[in-house]
């Protein structure tokens, strides 16, 4: 049992991450906003426990070297590419709190759970409901929270924005996803749990599922989650809702149909590429039909807002190739430019960085922290620097701009008959916001931080380290390795032995 104490235990939840942009900045707009620190908050019983939350995209890069000594217990959490960013942050609240007990979960435990387990004290490879065993092992059972609900009210400001899961994992396979990586079933919550959630958010303009398939495999069982979404909206809570699907849910008219009718208002889908071809080595069978222009006029007739993601594929598509696609969304105005172009990234853990690794794809002295979807990685079918010149240019609409602009004002003035007023001013801004290039405000020290880092090349085998693998302080000597970036594979392009030893496999808290 843990020893009585005469304050409260002070826990600090930090979402680690690289900014792909090399900016420390916050990131206030990005949508959706990561919500694993909340819903990790909501497992520690406020009664017994101080928790504060730290989140990097919507935070900045956290800078405050007095929030180090602060905890007793910090919780980290992040993408896998995150990892270095998290062992520079533990290093920090070691030194600077000896005492302190560290914790590690979510996809970077499950992909590199032996270094975890060398840096970090708990590695946790289960779902976030799994801190409670470490709460009640490290603090008490008094400390864990018996009914757990996400702490929306450390989520301030929320920009009017609530968040809430109804259904975990996805019940498809796609290579590049870490969910098929993990091999975890599809499942959905019971409706108690889900009206949990929605009385934690409280009263917002409007609600984003963090589902990462909404649709499902059990129709029954989606018309239950979409009804009670609906229930919500018709007394007043939010006014509308949106979500993700894959691309099966468009098969059936039905479907959009129901979601209008309980309030859904914006849709998310992973269109992912127009190349066929490319889809089905991907194993995303499932996207075949999803063609954007299609797609958001099915979504439009509904007074739905459609969205997508792109992602180029250089191993497989030819800088021509992929212009081509770009300047054909740009040249209809019926047709979504997509919500980010992104490179495709073999992510640790998944089938496709095995192919990758297999077929000799991977470029020389990549570290982990460069699989951002910023930055090539895999070996392009044309000459590196000239793709990676060419991809720098593209994700920022470079020579693209006017057309970028011509395109979000007749895009939005083509569906403004369909979708209300604010579907349509949103439809308009995104595109502007998301394709420029980012210099964030935040902090004095974010800013200079930011000003200092070196232009990205695009290229993982050409940037320059970020200025975070230098510490802020002098550290002593013990920590010198936690600043080290994990380096996957080295300059034949083969998998390192430290990367190797990194991820093998081993038993602990959580397995």
């Amino acid at each position: 049992m843990a020893p009585p104490v005469t304050r409260k235990h002070r826990v600090l939840i930090i979402n680690a991450y690289f900014d792909p942009w090399r900016e420390s900045t916050p990131t206030r707009l990005f949508v959706p906003r990561p919500m694993a620190p909340y819903f990790l908050a909501g497992h520690f019983d406020p009664d017994h426990c101080e928790v504060r939350v730290w989140d990097e995209v919507f935070h900045g890069a956290l800078l405050d070297t007095k929030l180090f000594a602060w905890p007793d217990l910090v919780v980290f959490t992040g993408l896998t590419s995150a990892f270095d960013r998290a062992r520079q942050l533990s290093a920090y609240v070691r030194h600077a709190q000896p005492k302190v007990v560290t914790v590690i979960g979510g996809h970077i435990a499950r992909a590199l759970p032996t270094i975890c387990a060398e840096v970090f004290d708990y590695v946790c490879q289960g779902d976030a409901e799994e801190i409670t065993d470490v709460i009640e092992v490290v603090l008490g059972p008094s400390c864990a929270r018996k009914e757990a609900a996400p702490r929306h009210d450390l989520t301030a400001p929320n920009l009017g924005v609530g968040y809430v899961e109804t259904t975990k994992y996805c019940n498809f396979a796609c290579s590049f996803c870490t969910l098929t990586g993990e091999g975890r079933p599809y499942s959905s919550y019971q409706t108690a749990q889900i009206e949990r959630q929605l009385d934690a958010v409280g009263r917002v303009h409007g609600l984003l599922l963090s589902d990462n398939n909404f649709f499902g495999n059990n129709r029954r069982d989606f018309e239950r989650r979409t009804r009670l979404l609906g229930d919500r909206v018709r007394a007043g809570q939010f006014s509308g809702w949106g979500c993700l699907v894959t691309g099966d849910f468009f098969a059936n008219p039905q479907n959009l149909e129901l979601v209008a009718e309980n309030g859904c208002k914006a849709i998310f889908s992973g269109v992912e590429t127009l190349d066929p071809k490319v889809l089905k080595s991907y194993n995303k069978k499932q996207s075949l039909i999803s063609h954007p222009l299609s797609l958001a006029s099915a979504c439009a007739k509904h007074g739905i807002l459609f969205d997508y993601g792109m992602m180029v594929d250089f191993s497989q598509q030819t800088m021509a190739e992929v212009a081509e696609q770009i300047d054909a969304i740009l040249d209809n105005p019926r047709m979504k430019l997509p919500a980010f172009v992104s490179t495709t990234i073999p992510i640790v853990g998944t089938p496709y960085f095995d192919q990758a690794v297999a077929k000799g794809r991977l470029l020389p002295n990549v570290l982990l922290s460069d699989m951002d979807g910023v930055k090539l990685v895999e070996k392009p079918l044309e000459p590196v620097e000239q793709v990676a010149a060419f991809y720098g240019r593209l994700i920022n609409m470079r020579g693209r701009q006017g057309a970028l602009v011509r395109h979000a004002v007749r895009h939005a003035w083509h569906w403004r008959k369909e979708l209300p007023w604010d579907l349509t001013a949103l439809s308009l801004l995104m595109p502007l916001q998301r394709y420029r290039r980012r210099r964030g405000i935040g902090s004095f020290a974010q800013m200079i931080t930011s000003w200092r880092e070196a232009a990205p090349t695009y290229n993982a085998g050409t940037d320059a380290p970020r200025r975070c693998y230098t510490p802020l302080f002098p550290m002593p000597e013990r920590f010198a390795r936690d600043f080290e970036p994990l380096q996957v594979t080295d300059s034949r392009g083969a998998l390192t032995d430290d990367f190797e030893q990194a991820r093998s496999r081993q038993v602990g808290f959580g397995t």
